[in-house]
């Protein structure tokens, strides 16, 4: 009597290349290469609208006279406006990033949805961070320049707060990648490098937030992650991981 492995044992387990194996690669597809360059796309619009919207008469550390004056030129400037537009487009495409490189990276486990938490959060904290400027915009004329000082140093620590979940996502990210091998040693490694640094820059920064409002490390997230877009949005295909199960019964016969 013969026995023979289960044909479904064997798809499950990657077949010929054993328990743990790669699969064969697939092609990209359409909607792949929609997902990959929705970080190059945010990318490029999140700059193009802070570029728009700039005011080079605010100094890095306004007083409240200085931001009602701000929010004044915004009013009288139709671009700046626009510029506001663009951004919340340009969080949309990176929704869509985020939930891409979270798909794309599942067979890493739960890393990846820890990378998927870190991002969903990001985002929110983003969001969030518009609501003190659409506020003090909105009652420009009612408020005093006490209290513009007060949203402003709101919007700061928004920025500040976020630089936690956003380096999560890309620690996270990498180091599903790494798993996955979806990326090479030294963009993943340099992604871990990155996360884990904003990570420690949050915790360093704590209350003591700067007066520019802004952490240079975050240009580093935004670097690795449209290098990402550009590397999977270009290729020609990629890896399919499988893992190894469980074996069942062997069929006999």
């Amino acid at each position: 009597m013969k026995t023979r492995p289960d044909p479904a044992d064997d798809i499950e387990s990657g077949g010929r290349n054993g328990p743990g194996q790669r699969a064969s690669g697939g092609a990209i597809t359409a909607m792949d290469r929609v997902g990959a360059f929705s970080g190059a796309a945010y990318f490029i619009l999140a700059n193009a609208a802070i570029a728009i919207g700039a005011d080079p008469a605010t100094p890095d550390a306004p007083t409240g006279q200085q931001s009602l004056d701000a929010l004044e030129r915004m009013a009288a400037n139709p671009a700046a406006q626009v510029a506001v537009g663009l951004e919340f487009l340009a969080f949309t495409l990176w929704m869509a990033f985020i939930g891409y490189v979270c798909w794309r990276l599942r067979a890493a486990g739960w890393v990846a949805a820890v990378a998927l938490v870190g991002g969903v959060v990001e985002i929110a904290v983003k969001l969030g961070s518009a609501a003190p400027l659409i506020s003090g915009y909105s009652l420009r004329d009612q408020i005093s320049p006490e209290q513009a000082a007060i949203l402003t140093q709101m919007n700061k620590a928004d920025f500040m707060v976020g630089l936690l979940p956003a380096g999560l996502f890309v620690l996270c990210a990498a180091i599903s990648a790494l798993r996955a091998k979806e990326l090479g040693p030294v963009l993943a490694w340099s992604g871990i490098a990155i996360g884990a640094g904003n990570i420690v820059t949050a915790a360093v920064i704590g209350v003591n937030l700067p007066e520019s409002g802004f952490a240079p490390s975050f240009l580093l997230i935004l670097v690795w992650e449209l290098v990402i877009s550009l590397r999977w949005g270009f290729a020609r295909n990629h890896p399919r991981a499988r893992f190894a199960v469980k074996p069942a019964n062997p069929v006999t016969s």
